[in-house]
């Protein structure tokens, strides 16, 4: 293997597989749901919860790999996180040290990379999965978040076997999938082929007991109280079509909105403003890029950029709108529209880098232009 190749496989696996500690963020919402009894995550948090007793124990795993499926938004990822904090948390009780997890996120943004591994010979593919491997024997745990954008590529060959190996020396893999019919897509079959047991665990929405439920236990962690017993209706009604993870953030937001820690009509209306342009927004946007703005919303991957200026008008239009409900409205995440949103702004404010091929001299002509059809 020439220099040039061995480089290309060490930035490869420097790539796709990250040392995961940063976990701050995500600490509140995870331990939050973690702890709560709560329908919708009540299978997901028992094999969690047996699963990181099993590693702290150095029992036998049961299930490996573990699989949460899940919408977009469904709070798989803070899972993910509520699992390594719980592995800290029991480490530190025996005196152990942090645990190590590598984590992946496989996105859209990696056909690059997807690329590159395609590219790759025989030779260069064994050498990548044998540092990968390397890499991963001294760990506790392994996440791969949302394994579906490669389902029917390569790649998805290396993936199998890294879990086989993982299986082999009773390392822990915990994978996520928007795929909710997970069961009859490629995934399945190819999972099946190579592993010997693996479980893929459905996070359901939230229903009406599980979003008040949420609402009391945070009111309580908090020390929140409620004007009058009716905002539990309000918030059961405001509630109901939204994602597990934008009601998260709407739980957060009620301690920067109460008044004195009363929550009140007042705190209910600025957290479910009805203000929305998204349809002119979306109509002005598909209209200057002429395509039909159902392309924004139901197209899989085309349109990034034109739907990115979407995401960005919609923001700026809906201050009170956080990215996941941004996200919602165009059939993404709540990351994509985080991303979306920052890519413009950064080319507006004079950064040089290209955002979805486009040149910061194009995305600036072209959200003058929308402007002032607003």
């Amino acid at each position: 293997m020439n220099t040039d190749n061995k480089t290309s496989v060490d930035s490869f696996v420097d790539g796709i597989v990250h040392l995961n500690k940063s976990v701050s963020d995500y600490t509140l919402d995870s331990d939050f749901l973690f702890k709560g009894d709560y329908k919708c995550l009540k299978k997901a948090v028992a094999y969690a919860k047996e699963t990181i007793d099993k590693i702290v124990k150095k029992q036998p795993l049961a299930i490996n790999p573990l699989i949460f499926v899940g919408e977009i938004d469904s709070c798989k990822k803070h899972l993910l996180h509520a699992m390594w904090n719980s592995l800290l948390k029991e480490k530190q009780k025996i005196g152990e040290g942090e645990p190590i997890v590598l984590y992946s996120q496989v996105t859209p943004f990696h056909d690059s990379m997807v690329a590159l591994y395609e590219s790759f010979s025989d030779e260069e593919r064994k050498a990548l999965f044998l540092k990968i491997v390397e890499r991963i024997k001294g760990v506790d745990m392994v996440f791969i978040d949302e394994i579906q954008y490669l389902e029917g590529k390569r790649a998805l060959n290396l993936v199998l076997g890294v879990i086989k190996f993982m299986e082999s020396i009773g390392k822990q893999m915990v994978i996520t999938s928007q795929k909710i019919g997970i069961d009859k897509t490629g995934l399945v079959p190819d999972l099946a082929e190579r592993l010997d047991d693996f479980e893929y665990i459905k996070i359901l929405p939230p229903d009406t007991e599980d979003r008040l439920k949420m609402l009391e236990d945070f009111m309580k962690k908090e020390n929140l109280s409620l004007e009058n017993p009716s905002l539990r209706d309000v918030w059961a009604k405001n509630t109901e079509k939204r994602s597990l993870k934008c009601l998260m953030n709407k739980l957060n937001r009620l301690v920067c909105e109460a008044e004195g820690r009363v929550i009140t009509s007042k705190t209910m209306e600025q957290l479910f403003e009805a203000k929305d342009s998204t349809k002119n927004i979306l109509d002005i946007v598909s209209a200057r890029f002429n395509i039909d703005p159902k392309t924004l919303i139901n197209e899989e991957r085309k349109f990034a950029y034109e739907r990115s200026i979407a995401m960005y008008f919609i923001k700026n239009a809906n201050k009170g709108m956080d990215f996941c409900e941004i996200g919602k409205k165009l059939g993404r995440s709540e990351d994509t529209a985080r991303i979306a949103y920052d890519g413009i702004e950064r080319a507006i404010n004079g950064g040089k880098e290209l955002f979805n091929k486009k040149r910061p001299v194009q995305i600036k002509t072209d959200v003058e232009e929308i402007l002032q059809l607003l």
